[in-house]
C-alpha cells in the first residue's frame, strides 16, 4: 500500500466491528488502516503510522502481542467492545485521540488524494506504458481516469467480454467510454475461452481463480501489442480484507477476489492500484471529483467475475441465459419503479435447484432466480433492502412468465454478515 500522511492503524485483537470505527475516522479526513494483532513490526511501521488504537471484543490483554507495539514510542488507545455495542461516544473518543494525541490534522481529502495518487503512478510506471481490465464498473472505471490523468495516452484499456457480461453490458461501456473519454479502449470477446474453461466447475473459488487466470492471460497478450509492463486494476480496500486472513490464519479468508487472491504467483506484471485504500463511497467521491458522468458512477456496483458469482453451482450457456434475461428485468422494473437509485445493489442470482410448478396450465419442473437487495455505505457491511411487495410481485411475475426455464423467484433477506453481499 501507498504511503499516506498522518496514517492511524487500527490492530485488530478481534473486534468484528472495526470497520465502524475505521469509518468514523475516515470520515474527519484522517487515513487509517486495520491491520491484524499478529502483524510484524517491520510490516506496521512501513505505513510510518502517528498513533495506534488497539481494538478488541474481550478483557484480555494480550500482553505478549502488545509487547512488540508499546516498545514503538506511538501514541496508544487502547479499546474494549462487546460485539455490535460500539457507541457514539465510543467513536468520538477514537477521534479524539486522533486528534489531540497524535496530532491530527485531517489533511486527507478527495483533491489530495487524488493529486498524491497521480503523483504515486507517475512516480511508479515513469515513462513506461500500462494496460488496464476495464469491466465499465465505478471501480474499474474511476481507476482508469485515475491512470489517464497521470499518463494520457500511455494508457491502454482491455475490455473483455467473458461471456459473463449482464445483457447488452458489452455494447454500453464502449458507448459510454468512447463518448466521455479520448482513451486507447481495446475490445476482447473472448467469451468461449472462459465459459469453456469453467465448464463443469461448480466451486466458488476455483472459478474465481479460473476467470482470474484467464484475465491475466488475456490481459497478457493484449499487453504484448503494447509492451506495456504495468498491469492496472480497480481494487480497493473490501477486496483486500476479504480476501486476505486479519488473523494470519488461512482459514480467516472469507473469499479470494478474482483480483487478489485470484491473482497466479507468476504474474508477469507489476501491479498499478491506486485505489487500494479507497472503500467505495471514497471511489464514488473521487469519480465525481475527477468529472465522471454519473451513469458510470452511480451505477450499481458489479462485481469483477460478474454473472460468474451470481451462477450458483456450474455454469452452463443456456442457464447463464437464463439469468442474464432475469437480471435484465429486475433492473428495468428497478429503474422504471424509482427504487434503483435508493439501493446500493440489486440483482438476480441463478440457483440449480429446480422445482415443480404450472406454467400455461402444464405441470413444469423448472429452476430458481433469487433476488437480492441491499443497502451498505463501504461494502463490508450490509442490510436488506424492503422493496415495495407490488415491485417485487412484478419481478416475480415477469421473470416467470419471460424466462424459459425458470418457474419460481425467491427473496434474500440475510444481512451481511452472516452472508456476503454476493452468493459466491
Amino acid at each position: 500500500m501507498k504511503q499516506t500522511n498522518e496514517t492511524v492503524v487500527l490492530l485488530n485483537f478481534g473486534c468484528t466491528d472495526i470497520q465502524k470505527i475505521a469509518r468514523a475516522i475516515r470520515d474527519k479526513h484522517i487515513y487509517t488502516m486495520v491491520m491484524p494483532f499478529t502483524v510484524s513490526v517491520d510490516r506496521l511501521m512501513q505505513e510510518k503510522p502517528i498513533g495506534l488504537i488497539v481494538c478488541r471484543e474481550d478483557a484480555a490483554s494480550h500482553a505478549g502481542e502488545m509487547a512488540k507495539f508499546t516498545s514503538l514510542s506511538l501514541p496508544i488507545l487502547e479499546t474494549t467492545w462487546s460485539a455490535g455495542n460500539i457507541s457514539p461516544a465510543d467513536l468520538d473518543r477514537c477521534v479524539k485521540f486522533c486528534f489531540e494525541k497524535c496530532g491530527c490534522h485531517g489533511l486527507w481529502t478527495v483533491d489530495g488524494f487524488i493529486d498524491e495518487a497521480v503523483r504515486d503512478i507517475r512516480n511508479q510506471v515513469g515513462d513506461r506504458t500500462v494496460v488496464l481490465g476495464l469491466s465499465g464498473g465505478v471501480d474499474s472505471s474511476v481507476t482508469a481516469a485515475l491512470i489517464h490523468k497521470a499518463i494520457g495516452d500511455r494508457l491502454t484499456c482491455v475490455f473483455v467480454n467473458h461471456g459473463l457480461l449482464r445483457k447488452n453490458e458489452a455494447e454500453m461501456v464502449q458507448e459510454i467510454f468512447k463518448r466521455n473519454f479520448k482513451m486507447n479502449l481495446c475490445y476482447v470477446d473472448a467469451s468461449d475461452r472462459f465459459l469453456d474453461k469453467l465448464a463443469g466447475v461448480s466451486d466458488p473459488e476455483q472459478k474465481r481463480k479460473i476467470i482470474g487466470k484467464e484475465f491475466i492471460d488475456v490481459f497478457a497478450e493484449a499487453a504484448a501489442k503494447t509492451g506495456a509492463p504495468f498491469l492496472g486494476q480497480g481494487t480497493i480496500y473490501p477486496d483486500i480484507l476479504e480476501s486476505i486472513p486479519m488473523d494470519g490464519n488461512p482459514a480467516g479468508v472469507i473469499k479470494s477476489h478474482h483480483n487478489v487472491g485470484g491473482l497466479p504467483k507468476d504474474l508477469k506484471f507489476q501491479l498499478v492500484e491506486p485505489l487500494e485504500r479507497l472503500f467505495k463511497d471514497e471511489v464514488r467521491a473521487v469519480g465525481h471529483a475527477l468529472g465522471l458522468p454519473s451513469e458510470m458512477i452511480d451505477r450499481h456496483p458489479f462485481p469483477g467475475p460478474s454473472l460468474g458469482v451470481r451462477h450458483v453451482g456450474a455454469i452452463e450457456r443456456r442457464t447463464l441465459a437464463m439469468l442474464r434475461e432475469a437480471d435484465a428485468i429486475v433492473t428495468e422494473e428497478l429503474l422504471k419503479s424509482g427504487w434503483y437509485h435508493k439501493t446500493w445493489q440489486t440483482f438476480a442470482i441463478f440457483v440449480p435447484v429446480k422445482t415443480v410448478g404450472m406454467k400455461n396450465g402444464r405441470r413444469t419442473y423448472d429452476y430458481v432466480i433469487a433476488i437480492r437487495s441491499i443497502n451498505s455505505v463501504d461494502a463490508v457491511t450490509a442490510s436488506v433492502v424492503r422493496l415495495p411487495w407490488e415491485l417485487i410481485e412484478m419481478m416475480a411475475d415477469r421473470i416467470v412468465r419471460e424466462v424459459e426455464g425458470v418457474n419460481r423467484v425467491v427473496y434474500d433477506v440475510t444481512a451481511k454478515p452472516p452472508g456476503t453481499i454476493e452468493w459466491e
